[in-house]
């Protein structure tokens, strides 16, 4: 469904991110895009096709969701539902309406109640399709609706909910929900801290970073650099001795596998398979299409920051 929250406010969408819990976003990739929608920057872009199929699959997951719960009918809200205390806003892609039906926990069937043996459905029940390639789970992942199902409760007061997810396209689960109060006081405490951030960044014009989440975090953070220097003092001399010290480790490490290949491979020759006691070993052909020849146009001068650090001791 179209995006109905605003850009300059966070959407439940975001909260796997901002929380720590996508393998794909980070908290300082949502305050970043927060502030550039602040800045009234255009901050939206092409999810891909995996989103464009999860899409246009939506209606009919939800659909066959609603029918194997028993619900008597859902709808499509076309407005966001924005929380009465937060700077949080909720898309909903579905409302379910429900007349005290009680569902069962049933694996067999597709069912998951994720809070008991059985729940009992009444009036309104959020709905959120979701489509994967991964493997079918007995638990969403934390970033495949979750959390997010939790901030959309928050935001409409409804406390029931379900996650249909389609998986690899065969196999349809539905996870059924109550609301979570320690998750939703996380939640909320969340968005408090990004909010606080956000308002330093406006006071102050100086972006407030979460620390960043991994090395990669930080060189999306930090993309320039200058020519000066600083003095970290002794108290990082252990970092980037360590740095230095498993850097020669993996070094040795990945000497040693080779050293190991090249032994296996004199033994195997032309064959493209061999067994060795527990371990079942592949060397075989990987074949490549023919491709026409390409001339690499011409670009710009460009700088980016080196990613990895360069660390020399001092004689």
């Amino acid at each position: 469904m179209p995006k109905l929250t605003p850009d300059t406010q966070l959407s439940c969408s975001q909260l796997p991110a901002l929380m720590g819990y996508s393998p794909y976003s980070k908290p300082n990739d949502i305050l970043r895009t927060l502030m550039d929608a602040r800045r009234g920057e255009d901050v939206r872009y092409q999810a891909g096709e995996a989103a464009d199929w999860g899409n246009a699959l939506e209606d009919r997951i939800l659909q066959e969701a609603a029918r194997r719960l028993g619900l008597k009918s859902w709808f499509t809200p076309e407005v966001a539902y924005q929380h009465d205390d937060l700077p949080l806003a909720a898309s909903i892609d579905a409302l379910g309406e429900a007349e005290n039906v009680t569902i069962e926990h049933d694996p067999q069937a597709g069912i998951y109640v994720m809070d008991g043996d059985s729940i009992t459905l009444d009036g309104l029940v959020i709905l959120e399709s979701k489509l994967t390639r991964n493997a079918p789970e007995t638990e969403p992942a934390m970033y495949r609706g979750p959390i997010q199902l939790q901030g959309v409760m928050m935001c409409s007061r409804i406390q029931t909910g379900v996650i249909a997810v389609l998986y690899g396209g065969v196999q349809l689960r539905s996870f059924l929900y109550k609301g979570h109060p320690p998750t939703q006081e996380a939640i909320a405490a969340a968005v408090t801290e990004l909010e606080g951030r956000l308002t330093t960044w406006e006071e102050s014009g100086d972006p407030d970073w979460y620390p960043p989440a991994d090395s990669k975090d930080a060189d999306r953070v930090w993309p320039q650099a200058s020519d000066t220097q600083i003095d970290l003092g002794e108290d990082f001399e252990a970092a980037a001795g360590a740095i230095v010290e498993l850097r020669a480790k993996i070094k040795l490490l990945t000497e040693q596998v080779a050293k190991h290949e090249a032994t296996v491979k004199s033994v195997m020759q032309d064959f493209g398979a061999a067994k060795a006691g527990r371990y079942q070993i592949t060397w075989p052909m990987r074949h490549y299409k023919a491709a026409p020849e390409k001339i690499t146009p011409a670009k710009e001068a460009y700088s980016v920051r080196q990613s990895t650090l360069t660390i020399k001791e001092i004689k």
